[in-house]
């Protein structure tokens, strides 16, 4: 399984389940996520074992021939994982080189095959790296995935779609919670965190400076379990029980770059416009980094909210009055009313005076993007608790 400088393997005989294959220069393996696979001997085991590994690389050179390259990347976290003696073969295996490791496994191995031309082997869809990487709903006929057939394992197209950007804003925050943050909603314990409204009262913190009420980020988890802030590391204390909070995002509607992220939390609002808001977020602050044309958006231009209603809770949004209109986008384009208020669906796009595009994320928690907030000119995101 050493890495070999690339060369054109010999094909066998064609195969059915890999409709127009082209010869491949190589691939890189998602180790960790081969080793953890269930679908591979023994079925429905839920532990990693190298031996999956080997069945999957043997699956590679029977069709691409033994010339063809294979790259390993793994998680650090898989050696810890492994049982004993797979665990010292693969410390061997790092030693002489034969698998790369790094605290995630993802981004590298995405890079190498984006770099080289080369597949992916793995069954991720990889939806939190879409944005990052764009070639991936390009090329789906680079990633590859396994099956058992006859009692041997074939690789077949791991099925990459395109993925809609509320999905992939959810698959960023999942991961974000589980490896940056170490929560795990799935450990009651851990879930009953994200319940909650935080404070954190440790002198000099930015974030304790901007909410010294309560975070509206959500907090870290130290070794020993202590819910700690994300910016300080200071212990935090609980502060109530948190409601549904909704992320939203606004990019530039010429060229979909993102440049700013925002959460409303249940029974708030938030002013959206240029210059100081009292009561909202300043598109056009330029610590943002905002369109060239953001002078369209009007000084008061649209409110967002968070409101319960006998569907639960869903957000909306209300024209202020714009000089330049708001433009919604569902399935078909039209202009607000001025004063007209609407309920969000998650495909929903509202496009403020020809430049700011507003979205809601998939997601209900915050990521690292906005861990550290932007100054917004005196108007840093201010909340209106609604009566």
């Amino acid at each position: 399984m050493d890495e070999m400088p690339p060369t054109q393997g010999q094909l066998g005989p064609a195969a059915p389940y890999l409709a127009d294959n082209p010869i491949p220069t190589g691939a890189v393996v998602d180790v960790s996520n081969v080793c953890w696979s269930e679908r591979l001997p023994p079925l429905r085991r839920h532990f990693p074992l190298l031996d999956r590994l080997e069945l999957v690389c043997s699956a590679w050179r029977r069709r691409y021939g033994a010339d063809s390259p294979l790259v390993l990347v793994a998680d650090n976290s898989l050696r810890r994982a492994l049982l004993p003696e797979d665990a010292r073969a693969f410390r061997r295996m790092e030693r002489v080189g034969q698998v790369r490791t790094a605290p995630t496994a993802d981004p590298v191995l995405l890079e190498l095959a984006r770099d080289r031309g080369w597949h992916v082997i793995s069954e991720d869809q990889f939806k939190d790296l879409r944005r990052l990487h764009p070639w991936i709903e390009r090329s789906p006929s680079r990633f590859l995935s396994w099956e058992l057939r006859d009692g041997e394992v074939r690789l077949r197209p791991s099925g990459i779609r395109r993925v809609p950007a509320h999905a992939v804003s959810l698959a960023v925050e999942r991961k974000d919670l589980k490896h940056g943050r170490h929560i795990d909603p799935s450990v009651a314990a851990q879930e009953r965190v994200l319940r909650s409204h935080w404070r954190c009262t440790a002198r000099g913190c930015v974030k304790a400076f901007l909410w010294p009420d309560r975070l509206l980020d959500w907090p870290s988890l130290a070794r020993d379990g202590t819910v700690v802030c994300s910016c300080c590391g200071f212990p935090l204390e609980e502060a109530g029980p948190r409601g549904t909070t909704r992320l939203f995002v606004a990019s530039d509607a010429r060229t979909g770059t993102e440049f700013l992220r925002f959460p409303i939390s249940l029974g708030s609002a938030v002013q959206l416009g240029r210059g100081d808001l009292t009561h909202g977020v300043n598109l056009a602050a330029t610590e943002l980094r905002p369109p060239e044309d953001v002078r369209q958006v009007s000084r008061r231009h649209l409110m967002l909210s968070l409101e319960e209603s006998p569907k639960g809770p869903l957000p909306f949004a209300v024209d202020l009055g714009s000089g330049n209109g708001t433009l919604l986008t569902r399935g078909t384009e039209r202009r607000l009313d001025p004063g007209e208020r609407i309920a969000l669906h998650t495909t929903d796009r509202l496009v403020l005076g020809d430049a700011v595009a507003i979205r809601l994320s998939g997601r209900r928690y915050i990521t690292p993007e906005e861990e550290a907030p932007p100054s917004l000119d005196g108007a840093g995101g201010g909340l209106t608790v609604l009566g």
